[in-house]
Formats: structure tokens, C-alpha cells, sequence
């Protein structure tokens, strides 16, 4: 018994941090933003109101919803420095902290891409 409750110690101890598992979203574009940002408010990991308020001001810009990267978030792929992190291949808890850092780095976008008064 003591030694199975040793084993069990050294996996949780040996496994990945949450941290190392997602994304690093500070490099990641505005069109993928606004695309994976409609995949998770559609799979209800972000509150759609939130979502909207951020996506329609990255969204000026014709070009941003006919990129690749904006494609590619609508089908739940985070692009980032060179890296793709499929949020549907992730465990449930990954998908809304993916999510959610999107979200947070988006509001970042979104304050970029206001016109200066």
C-alpha cells in the first residue's frame, strides 16, 4: 500500500504543469483571435456577450475574416509563433484556460485597435 501511494505521489509530481500545456497566445494574430474566439463562445467556453464586445472592434477590417488564421480559429486552431494548439483535441479544463487567455489577450488587441482620437 505505501509503496502504491509513493508511485502515485512521484506520477502527480512528474506531470506536466497546466502552464507548459497551453498556448503562449502573446503572438497571436487578430483574425485567429476573433476565429477562436467564435469557436469557443459557439462551445459555450467564453460568455458570447464578452465575446462579441471584443470580436466587433478587431473585426474593422474586411481582411481579418478572410485570413487563414481567422479560418483556422473558427475551427478551434490557436496559431501561434509557428505552433498550432487544436483546442477540440484538449481535455475539457484546457479548452476553457486556452479560452480564456485568448480572451484576455484579444481585450489587448482590441485596446490596439481603437482609432486615436
Amino acid at each position: 500500500m505505501a509503496t502504491m501511494l509513493f508511485t502515485l505521489a512521484l506520477v502527480q509530481m512528474s506531470a506536466s504543469p497546466i502552464i507548459s500545456a497551453l498556448p503562449d497566445v502573446s503572438s497571436i494574430s487578430p483574425a485567429n483571435a476573433v476565429g477562436v474566439l467564435r469557436y469557443c463562445a459557439q462551445k459555450q467556453l467564453v460568455s458570447s456577450a464578452v465575446a462579441d464586445s471584443i470580436i466587433e472592434p478587431l473585426t474593422i477590417k474586411k481582411e481579418v475574416l478572410a485570413s487563414h488564421d481567422y479560418t483556422a480559429g473558427q475551427s478551434g486552431q490557436i496559431l501561434t509563433g509557428g505552433k498550432t494548439f487544436a483546442l477540440a483535441q484538449s481535455k475539457g479544463f484546457l479548452q476553457s484556460q486556452a479560452c480564456d487567455l485568448v480572451l484576455r489577450q484579444a481585450q489587448k488587441l482590441k485596446g490596439a485597435a481603437r482609432p486615436k482620437p
